[in-house]
C-alpha cells in the first residue's frame, strides 16, 4: 500500500509539474521523456547547495527562498554570537554565490523562515520583535515586508486573528495571497493552517485537516505552490518515515488536500529533513537536512524532482 500511495504520488508530482511549466503538451512531452529511460544524475539524499557559498560548515542555515530567476536567495543564519538569529540575502553572479548579507530589517530581533511572495513584491517571515514597541516577544509571530524604491520598507504585523500566544511559524504564501503556517508550541506539537486574504485584513485561521496534519506528529514548515495546487511539508516522527523528519507532499484536489504520502529515499534519509521549497517551475527541490546526534550544523541541499520516481 505505501508503494502505491508514493508511486500515485510521485506520478500526480509528474503531472503537475509539466502542466505548470508548459500545460498539457508539457506534461505528454515530459511523460515521454520519463518512459524514454532519460534520467537525470541522482544522487541519493540530494546534493549540498551552494558549498561553501551559502551552505557553510561553520553555521546552521535555516528556510531558503530564491527568486524566480534563482539569482537572488534568502535564508536565515543561526548564530552564537549577534545577530543570533537573522534573515540574510546573497545574488549570484557568473555562477557563483556572493557573501551574504543580513537584510535591512533584520538583525536585532530573532527573525527567521523567510519566504517570497510569488511577485517578489514582499517577503513574509517570523519574528519575536514587539508588535507596538516594548520587549522583545517571548513567542514568535508572522511578519510581511513589503519592497519600496530604495529596497524593503517597514515590518508589517500579521494582526491578531493569525498571529497568537502560541508559536507561528513558516509562511507560504499562494498567488492570490492566502497564507499557510504552521502553529503549535515546542512543548506539544505543530499543525498547519491557513488565512485567506481579505482587503487589508486575513479570515480566521483554518486547520488543513487530517488528509496532512495528525494527531500524534508535528506537521509543519509548509511550502505551498502559487496556484495552491501542490503542498511540501515536513512532519516529524510520522509513522513508516526514514528518520527523525521526513519530507511528504499533498495535492490539492476540487479543494480538498489528498492524502499525504512521503516523498521516498531519494530525499528522506535517517537524519532530519525539513524546510522544503521547489522552483518556481517545480523542477527542483530544496530542503534542509540537519544531524543532531552529533551535532552538525545544518546546510541546504537540492535534487531534481524527477529523482523522486526512481
Amino acid at each position: 500500500m505505501r508503494r502505491f500511495a508514493m508511486q500515485w504520488s510521485m506520478n500526480a508530482f509528474l503531472a503537475v509539474s509539466a502542466v505548470a511549466v508548459s500545460g498539457a503538451a508539457g506534461a505528454q512531452s515530459l511523460e515521454a521523456e520519463f518512459a524514454s529511460g532519460a534520467r537525470p544524475r541522482c544522487e541519493p539524499g540530494g546534493s549540498l547547495f551552494a558549498p561553501g557559498e551559502i551552505s557553510l560548515e561553520e553555521r546552521s542555515e535555516y528556510r531558503l527562498a530564491l527568486s524566480a530567476d534563482g539569482k537572488t536567495a534568502y535564508y536565515h543564519v543561526d548564530s552564537d554570537t549577534p545577530p543570533y538569529q537573522a534573515i540574510y540575502v546573497a545574488h549570484r553572479k557568473n555562477g557563483h554565490w556572493g557573501p551574504g548579507e543580513v537584510v535591512s530589517f533584520s538583525g536585532t530581533y530573532r527573525d527567521s523562515d523567510p519566504f517570497l511572495s510569488p511577485d517578489e513584491q514582499s517577503l513574509f517571515f517570523s519574528s519575536t520583535r514587539p508588535v507596538r514597541g516594548g520587549a522583545e516577544r517571548p513567542d514568535t509571530d508572522l511578519w510581511v515586508v513589503h519592497r519600496v524604491r530604495d529596497g524593503w520598507g517597514t515590518p508589517e504585523h500579521l494582526g491578531p486573528l493569525v498571529n497568537s500566544p502560541r508559536e507561528e511559524l513558516f509562511p507560504s504564501v499562494t498567488r492570490d495571497g492566502t497564507v499557510y503556517f504552521a502553529s503549535g508550541t515546542f512543548d506539544t506539537d505543530f499543525e498547519m493552517y491557513r488565512v485567506r486574504r481579505q482587503g487589508n485584513h486575513y479570515t480566521a485561521p483554518e486547520n488543513l485537516g487530517p488528509a496532512v496534519n495528525s494527531p500524534d506528529s508535528w506537521e509543519y514548515n509548509p511550502w505551498v505552490s502559487p496556484d495552491e495546487r501542490v503542498l511540501v511539508f515536513a512532519s516529524l516522527n510520522r509513522p513508516g518515515g526514514y528518520g527523525l523528519g521526513d519530507l511528504y507532499v499533498s495535492f490539492n484536489v476540487a479543494g480538498r488536500w489528498t492524502p499525504a504520502a512521503n516523498l521516498g529515499p531519494a530525499v528522506n534519509t535517517e537524519k532530519d529533513e525539513f524546510h522544503p521549497m521547489l522552483s518556481r517551475d517545480l523542477s527542483q527541490l530544496y530542503f534542509v537536512r540537519q544531524t543532531w546526534d552529533p551535532f552538525v550544523p545544518s546546510d541546504f541541499y537540492h535534487l531534481d524532482t524527477r529523482c523522486l520516481w526512481r
